[in-house]
């Protein structure tokens, strides 16, 4: 890897660092933002109950987002000092899966990374099929072929 396991750990721990004042930043952005503040206080009311609908979906949608944006951050924090405390620990670059070395192209793509290339196929989960769920229970044949009434691509009435 051109540089000692010591000279590496300690470049990754600048990396890490640097990311985690960046999530600390935009956590305390968030917190003193949008989340401070009550929605009724956003609004400017005693009550939301008086306020158009559309209002008040505007608001709920963008207190959803920052609570997403925060549950997101706290993880990130989490796999971060969790990538530093491995650095302390000399496991740092160790895969958790295999116990063979995490590539150092791995790492500085994610450098949180726990797992080897390899381990984190095995652990993800395919995305699931944007196909309707009724398909996986309807049998091929289904109505059965022989009554001629399948419908083809195609056989949809005009539209008007």
């Amino acid at each position: 890897m051109g540089s000692t396991s010591y000279e590496r750990f300690e470049e990754f721990r600048r990396i890490l660092l640097e990311e985690k004042a960046r999530v600390e930043r935009a956590f305390r952005n968030i917190a003193e933002g949008s989340l401070r503040n009550a929605q009724k206080d956003f609004l400017g009311e005693d009550s939301v109950y008086d306020q158009h609908p559309a209002d008040i979906a505007t608001e709920t949608f963008a207190r959803e987002r920052d609570l997403g944006l925060k549950d997101a951050l706290e993880t990130d924090r989490a796999k971060i000092e969790r990538a530093l405390r491995r650095i302390d620990e000399g496991t740092y670059g160790i895969c958790e899966g295999c116990g063979r070395e995490i590539p150092e192209e791995r790492l500085r793509a994610v450098p949180t990374a726990t797992l080897c290339i390899e381990c984190q196929k095995e652990v993800e989960v395919a995305p699931r099929s944007r196909r309707p769920i009724e398909e996986e229970v309807i049998k091929p044949g289904f109505p059965d072929e022989g009554e001629g009434n399948e419908e083809q691509p195609g056989d949809e009435p005009p539209l008007r």
